[in-house]
């Protein structure tokens, strides 16, 4: 058996029909912004990409702005759409997001907060793992909020977030709402009907290359909203750079398969999600975190009573890939205000771990997976027991 890759929600392999797709235009060369033969094709290309994904996503094709990927959109939202904002409400003076989010939403949010004198404001998780919507109507209520945002999926432990809801209530009090969506490719994400600002996607989330990223908003059109990159003036002067014709053709190619297939695929994942987590229950005492019903299809985040994550990863090496969180913490243990915001205790959560199944994983390499972890953790739980001396779950 080869190496079983688990890390779905770090990155995803590229899709082979999208393989297939961008391989012709790798030798086909020719800048987009050239007015001969050569750049109208590509022209041409991109602009059907963007027909094909205004469809996709609701929206207009002038609303899509390509980046290199979810960072990069994420960061581009928050330092424009945050000054826009401050314009529309120039008395509020308060950002509200919360631990769900990604470092590339959170540490922007610190930096901008910091930059224009405003204040980051962290709104309560449910033990579910779910923004606590009572508790986010009574911040918004204070009428002094001009910007929130949201992820629709987390990257860490799975949960789908309550969008429309949080939409109702930017809306009746005039908060513009960026939604983070590069996990939430399972999700039925409608851009005009949710009604959102800002919506962010990444391409390696959802089996399209890496390097390539959507931001969609309604306000690109808007003559002060301000690029983060100056140069050529691409993307009418909003993101300049030469356009990545095979990129985006990959990424608009990735987006309508999942379009077609989504339901379908969110129905095999689970069941083969449930499968790991019920083989894995019969011999080891697990703790899911999160909701299991309202999750990332294949998403599992898990603790295994009695065991180090990091020494069982270390331990399954070369044979089962999976994650100790989010892949741009990297090595990185130190307790998350994610998982004390749940209720995961700091010594649950260095017994926890991230497997993610996704579209290429097949059932054997979930029975070699199975059995790989039930070996390695009992192997490290019986050594933990007689020399480490460690303690059960409170």
């Amino acid at each position: 058996m080869h190496s079983v890759y688990l890390d779905y929600n770090a990155s995803t392999p590229c899709d082979e029909r999208v393989i297939e797709a961008m391989n012709p235009h790798w030798v086909e060369f020719g800048n987009p912004h050239s007015n001969h033969l050569f750049g109208i094709r590509k022209q041409t290309i991109i602009a059907d990409c963007l027909d094909a994904l205004s469809e996709i996503y609701d929206c207009l094709p002038e609303d899509i702005l390509f980046t290199s990927g979810a960072t990069e959109a994420n960061n581009l939202a928050i330092f424009s759409g945050i000054k826009l904002a401050k314009r529309e409400n120039p008395t509020a003076n308060i950002i509200l997001t919360s631990y769900l989010e990604h470092k590339s939403v959170l540490e922007p949010l610190k930096v901008i907060a910091q930059r224009e004198n405003l204040e980051v404001v962290y709104v309560d998780i449910t033990q579910e793992g779910f923004i606590d919507l009572a508790d986010f109507e009574q911040k918004v209520a204070s009428n002094q909020v001009l910007w929130a945002s949201v992820c629709m999926t987390n990257g860490e432990i799975g949960t789908n977030q309550p969008i429309s809801k949080i939409a109702t209530m930017c809306q009746g009090h005039g908060i513009m709402l960026h939604v983070d969506g590069s996990q939430a490719g399972y999700c039925d994400i409608q851009f005009g009907e949710l009604d959102i600002d800002y919506l962010t996607i990444s391409g390696h989330k959802i089996y399209a290359p890496t390097g390539i990223g959507l931001l969609i908003s309604k306000h690109l059109q808007n003559t002060e909203f301000e690029p983060m990159i100056y140069g050529g003036g691409q993307q009418n002067g909003l993101r300049s750079g030469t356009l990545p014709t095979p990129l985006i053709l990959g990424l608009t190619k990735a987006c309508e398969i999942l379009n077609k297939i989504k339901i379908e695929e969110r129905k095999s994942l689970v069941a083969l999600r449930n499968y790991l987590l019920d083989s894995l229950s019969n011999d080891l005492s697990i703790k899911v975190h999160g909701s299991l019903e309202n999750r990332h299809p294949g998403n599992l985040h898990l603790a295994i009573e009695g065991i180090d994550a990091f020494q069982l990863l270390n331990n399954l090496q070369p044979y089962v890939a999976f994650s100790l969180g989010s892949a741009c913490n990297g090595l990185n243990r130190d307790y998350p205000r994610l998982m004390d915001s749940i209720g995961v205790s700091k010594q649950e959560f260095e017994s926890s771990l991230r497997i993610t199944v996704g579209r290429m994983t097949t059932k054997e390499e979930i029975e070699f997976s199975i059995d790989k972890i039930k070996d390695k953790s009992q192997l490290i739980h019986k050594i933990n027991q007689s020399i480490l001396n460690i303690k059960p779950f409170p």
